[in-house]
């Protein structure tokens, strides 16, 4: 995987994801992913938390996230999320991860940045940016 993973085919066993190492995430203690795609400042992964730590409450004021709960529990913008739950969180939108479960939680996310050729073409069809993205995942 490069820093730009765009236009290359990837396709990774589950035993492969599983070798990939898990990183740590910032400065907080018992955070970690595993990064799977990314090009330019949009990312692809997984994200784990250990059980008593968090990822504190934080704003992207451009970006956004899908979260697809995968192992564990724990509260995601006011809700306790467990395995199969999902969590969208559009620009601006405080969220962090708290509560969680004995087990500790696992997720898939994705990070991905507005930009404004993303704002200028969603205001020319009278949508949010995020709403055209959000088309584009559906339709995939």
């Amino acid at each position: 995987m490069s820093a730009d993973d765009l236009g290359e085919l990837i396709a990774l066993t589950a035993a492969e994801v599983d070798e990939r190492p898990w990183l740590p995430l910032g400065d907080d203690p018992g955070v970690t992913q595993k990064l799977l795609w990314q090009s330019g400042n949009v990312r692809l992964g997984l994200m784990r938390i250990d059980p008593g730590s968090v990822n504190p409450v934080h704003t992207h004021a451009t970006a956004q996230h899908h979260i697809l709960v995968t192992q564990g529990s724990a509260t995601m913008v006011g809700k306790k999320m467990s395995a199969g739950g999902y969590v969208y969180v559009p620009p601006g939108v405080p969220h962090g991860v708290t509560d969680v479960g004995p087990d500790g939680v696992t997720f898939f996310y994705t990070y991905r940045p507005i930009t404004a050729d993303d704002t200028a073409e969603a205001e020319q069809h009278g949508r949010h940016p995020a709403v055209s993205d959000a088309e584009a995942a559906v339709a995939f």
